[in-house]
């Protein structure tokens, strides 16, 4: 029997290299036609014409360029025979989801040309411009610059006495009420210049936190009369016709003016083994809905999402913004993403993973939305570097039995206040693993935490962190916390080490555990938590903190003063368990990504002449091919493992 086995597997591989070998390996490129055969020497000259005809093991190589197209391939590949799209080696090849402005003519300070159907983004040079505004702001979507209101503001109506008198008859406004958690957008319905009021309809909850009162940050936007400031366009339904006064970096030059139309670089939804490498995208994103064993591998994207309609915490990029992951066993690594109104990365589904990526500059549109939203069963969040974020940085409600892990954590809440930078609310997570993460430089300007395990959550499994210079909690564990085990984290320098909040002056946290702990500020504990073998004090004896190095010096009082914890203290060395999250004398850990990142992540110039080089300036190399990214295996699942390495 083994012998007829070894056999048949001989056989397998030997089948596998003849179909292998009649694979198909078709061309694209800008000068092609899709009339040809799509061969090197005459390609096609869209994706989507490779992605029509493509069949299971088939390979499409795409040259240098910028695409303007949605590509949807019209047939899956198989296990071991994946279709590939691949950037030609040592090109940039962009898949855009934006298309030139022509016939562009110069009237005094301002650009006008004809544009027939409305858009909702717009670039100069592949920068996002801001649409005519009140207070006018800098490019940089991070920093929007608000207004605030007055004393006499109300539901329906905001009273500003710094408002210029201008029509703003019909502008939205962007408002971030109340406590500022997240953000609405309404019409303008009427405005007394003479009274310096805005009204409109604030048809959601006033209760405390979202109530429109003094203090109500906005901003107006969205009609001519803004239309000011280098940097600003409108664009007039009446007379199909956008106007843009250009960015001081344009005057010198007759800029590339674009607007957004697709939603999507690639669409694998309901697909499976599809493998995309090395391919950007701008002012799109990546559809891995209901996908499964998909890749998407060493792939940058800029401007992946926008959001116009905000609705608080029912706006819908909540689930569907940013890289869309769904399904089972898809993993996008090795990959960016910057600027996005929603989320970088959302993943939902079963053991689909995210790791080695860069994510920041997302949620400008101040709700809830983060750098990763996960839901789903299973799903991996590793090795990532995430930050600047509008609230959040990883949200993670709903996530069960997933791990995140490895990932560098920084500066949430540069819009929002009362958030973590890894968040969760009401949810058992099943086992769900945060461990080997730094998570630090929380900039809410009210309860920034670093781990906030918010009311009603159990089942967390929090280990070997190192959190620091959040003002508020380090780690949060609000009541009712169940079964929340938290051990060995190293906690510096927040507003306190751990604290937590109950509704109805609730204390319980029955089943939870606090052991192995290093904390340098207060420590305040519900009731029922089991609490020992923990410093506290202002002398842990870290190395370095400045430095980010948090490893034990030799006369640390944390060395050998915990207890072994199953799984959690495997490997120690010395006599017991140290305090914190290194353990001295073995192999120092480090989060987030492992590759040299592109040059330059503020810009993004989609020209294809002179070879791109443009963009090659702006993007950078893309990150070497001999490091894959690790990540583990899918876990209790009948799919198998998650992903597998892009054919190369």
């Amino acid at each position: 029997m083994r012998r007829s086995v070894f056999h048949l597997s001989v056989l397998a591989a030997l089948l596998g290299s003849v179909f292998s070998a009649h694979a198909a390996t078709y061309y694209v490129a800008p000068r092609g036609l899709d009339s040809n055969a799509g061969s090197r020497n005459a390609p096609f000259k869209t994706i989507q014409k490779a992605a029509d005809v493509m069949q299971a093991g088939d390979v499409c190589v795409i040259r240098e360029g910028v695409y303007r197209e949605t590509v949807k391939p019209a047939h899956s590949g198989e296990p071991g025979k994946p279709i590939v799209f691949r950037a030609y080696r040592g090109e940039r090849v962009v898949v855009s989801g934006a298309d030139e402005v022509g016939g562009l003519k110069p009237e005094d300070s301002v650009l006008r040309a004809p544009v027939t159907e409305p858009f909702e983004q717009l670039f100069v040079d592949g920068q996002l411009m801001n649409p005519a505004r009140w207070p006018n702001a800098t490019l940089d979507v991070m920093t929007p610059a608000w207004a605030e209101a007055d004393a006499e503001t109300n539901a329906n109506t905001i009273v500003d006495k710094e408002l210029p008198a201008l029509d703003f008859t019909g502008a939205m406004l962007h408002i971030l009420p109340g406590s500022k958690w997240v953000s609405w957008t309404r019409p303008v319905k009427e405005f007394e210049a003479g009274t310096h009021k805005l009204k409109f309809e604030g048809n959601w909850s006033q209760d405390s936190a979202h109530a429109v009162n003094k203090g109500t940050r906005y901003f107006a936007y969205g009609v001519a009369s803004l239309l000011d400031a280098p940097g600003e366009w409108y664009w007039d339904a009446a007379s199909k016709t956008v106007s843009l006064i250009p960015p001081d970096s344009a005057k010198s030059h007759t800029p590339r003016v674009e607007v957004k139309r697709r939603l999507y670089a690639f669409d694998l939804s309901g697909l499976s083994y599809i493998e995309v490498d090395g391919i950007n995208a701008f002012a799109a994103t990546f559809n891995l809905a209901d996908a499964a064993y998909c890749v998407v591998d060493n792939c940058h994207v800029r401007y992946a999402s926008h959001v116009a309609q905000c609705e608080g915490w029912g706006t819908a990029a909540h689930t569907n913004s940013g890289i869309l992951v769904g399904g089972h066993d898809n993993v996008v690594r090795r990959s960016s993403v910057v600027f996005s109104a929603g989320n970088g990365v959302t993943l939902v589904g079963e053991n689909n993973a995210v790791t080695d990526c860069v994510v920041r500059n997302v949620d400008y549109a101040a709700v809830d939305c983060g750098a990763i939203w996960a839901e789903g069963r299973g799903n991996i969040i590793s090795h990532n570097t995430l930050s600047d974020c509008g609230r959040s940085v990883i949200v993670h409600r709903t996530l069960k039995a997933g791990r995140i892990e490895y990932n560098d954590i920084a500066n949430a809440g540069r819009l929002t206040t009362d958030l973590g930078a890894t968040y969760c609310f009401g949810t058992d997570g099943e086992g769900t693993v945060i461990a080997y993460n730094w998570v630090h430089d929380n900039r809410a300007e009210h309860v920034g935490v670093g781990i906030y395990i918010d009311n009603n959550s159990s089942n967390f499994l929090i280990h070997h962190n190192v959190s620091w210079n959040n003002p508020d909690s380090g780690i949060r564990l609000n009541t009712p916390s169940i079964n929340n085990r938290v051990y060995n984290n190293t906690v510096l320098q927040n507003g306190d080490s751990v604290n937590y909040w109950g509704a109805d002056n609730n204390k319980e946290q029955p089943g939870c555990v606090l052991v192995n702990n290093i904390f340098t500020d207060e420590v305040r504990l519900g009731d029922g938590i089991d609490a020992h073998h923990n410093y506290s004090g202002t002398e842990p004896g870290v190395v370095g903190v400045k430095l980010n190095d948090f490893r034990l010096g030799s006369t640390s009082p944390c060395v050998n003063a915990g207890v072994v914890v199953d799984g959690v203290t495997d490997g120690f060395k010395g006599s017991a368990p140290d305090l914190g999250a290194y353990e001295r004398g073995v192999k120092a850990w480090r989060p987030g990504h492992t590759w040299g990142e592109p040059k330059d992540f503020s810009k993004a110039d989609a020209r294809a002449d002179e070879r791109m080089k443009p963009w090659r300036d702006n993007w950078g190399h893309h990150p070497p091919r001999s490091k894959p990214a690790p990540h583990a295996p899918a876990r209790g699942s009948s799919h198998g493992t998650v992903g597998g390495n892009a054919r190369r």
